[in-house]
């Protein structure tokens, strides 16, 4: 018996031993392969190089000469528009703007640049040329005496023809139609819930809207809003992007389509793509699903879309999974290609003449403490008073955007999407 106990104190004490030998302690910051282990336990290893910009940009539009990049910086900082070289991805200018929201986009004869205004229910105009935007007229959409919390401006966008500017009012569940030369609002048409995107046809005599509540796209008359067509598709529509069929895509399947519309939503995993028809009827006829794994949950959250200039890939943002999927739209079926590392929690993607990509990262590179942050145990001072500023977590993050090489080889595709599964 007493060997017995003497052994068991024995295995205890190896027990014991054993316990205290853990692992080194991880600790969020820099890693020793570059990457960055954030607050909440994942790690990035983004893709290209850093620039960096303000609070939370969120939408982004290339000059119509392809030379620059504006990005809209619309998070706890007063908002902006940072301008930025293709070339170099230096930023040469940063305009403020009063208020902005998503809406982000350039005349058709690329010599202005409309804002959604926001809170301030109004869209700005800017002059833009040589690179540089000046501040123009602000077109207002509901007049301030009478504007409640729920007049608020989303997204943009100009008819083909440049006439009429159309800006989505998020709660009202609406579609403001604004003409251009007057500067006045001639028209407001009812569409789905929680307007997101708006899209013009290429023919310009009608649009498209991704309705957030409604997990629809809707289809409107230009001419006078009337609902032409709506198809269901999946929880939060956000992105909308339009593919011709091209001349040498005559296989019956395609045949049946002018064009195909590829629509992101948020709380899926998928991109689901829409067929119209020359008469103008939509279909949905495929659901892209862009999860790293065949039974992975939803989460990847896909809210943002570009093509390459042949529109032979679709670059889709999946902003919870720090990354933007590569997707072979070439063909009858989509594809997924790969993934593209990103920073914490992308936004916007472009994709550039020479094939390389822009990310526009909402959250930057890494989270950073902030030991000067709000403590509810004391009253902060007024800031004429000399006190510090409280390092709120929204103004002390690093926004950034990334270029990234070129990602259609197969042997980068695997590369990458090997780091963006670790």
């Amino acid at each position: 018996m007493k060997k017995a106990a003497a052994l068991i104190c024995v295995l205890a004490g190896a027990l014991i031993v054993i316990s205290q030998t853990s692992p080194p302690r991880e600790q969020v910051g820099p890693l020793q392969d570059g990457g960055f282990l954030l607050n909440s336990g994942w790690t990035i290893r983004p893709a290209g190089r850093q620039v960096s910009l303000d609070t939370f940009p969120m939408a982004s539009v290339l000059s119509k000469d392809g030379k620059y990049l504006l990005i809209l910086n619309g998070g706890y900082k007063p908002p902006s528009v940072s301008v930025l070289r293709v070339d170099t991805m230096e930023e040469t200018s940063r305009t403020p703007v009063a208020d902005g929201w998503l809406g982000l986009t350039f005349s058709p004869d690329g010599k202005k640049l409309y804002v959604g205004g926001g809170s301030r229910a109004s869209v700005f105009e800017f002059d833009w040329a040589d690179g540089k935007l000046e501040p123009a007229r602000t077109l207002t959409i509901i007049p301030e005496e009478k504007r409640a919390a729920t007049d608020f401006i989303g997204d943009v966008a100009i008819s083909p023809d440049g006439r009429m500017l159309h800006a989505a009012g998020l709660f009202h569940n609406a579609v403001h139609v604004i003409n251009l030369q007057s500067g006045r609002v001639i028209e407001k048409w009812e569409t789905g819930r929680r307007p997101y995107r708006i899209l013009f046809h290429p023919d310009g005599k009608s649009y498209f809207v991704s309705s957030w509540a409604d997990g629809s796209v809707y289809h409107h008359s230009a001419n006078n809003g009337e609902r032409l067509g709506v198809v269901r598709l999946g929880p939060h529509p956000t992105d909308i992007v339009w593919r011709a069929r091209k001349a040498e895509e005559n296989r019956e399947e395609q045949a049946r389509w002018t064009g195909r519309l590829f629509v992101s939503a948020a709380n899926t995993n998928n991109v689901y793509v829409v067929g119209v028809t020359e008469s103008k009827d939509l279909k949905m006829i495929e659901s892209v699903n862009v999860a790293l794994t065949a039974r992975m949950p939803a989460g990847m959250t896909p809210t943002a879309l570009a093509m390459n200039t042949d529109e032979s890939k679709l670059f889709v943002v999946c902003s919870d999974a720090n990354a933007v999927g590569v997707v072979d739209i070439s063909e009858e079926s989509s594809a997924v290609f790969g993934f593209v590392p990103t920073g914490w929690y992308p936004t916007a993607v472009r994709s550039l003449a020479d094939g390389r990509l822009v990310v526009v990262n909402g959250r930057g590179l890494r989270s950073l403490a902030n030991p000067n942050g709000p403590n509810p145990t004391v009253r902060p001072a007024p800031l004429h008073l000399g006190g510090p500023i409280v390092q709120y977590v929204g103004r002390v993050l690093r926004i950034t955007c990334r270029r990234c090489g070129r990602t259609a080889t197969a042997a980068a595709a695997k590369r990458m999407t090997t780091k963006v599964a670790r």
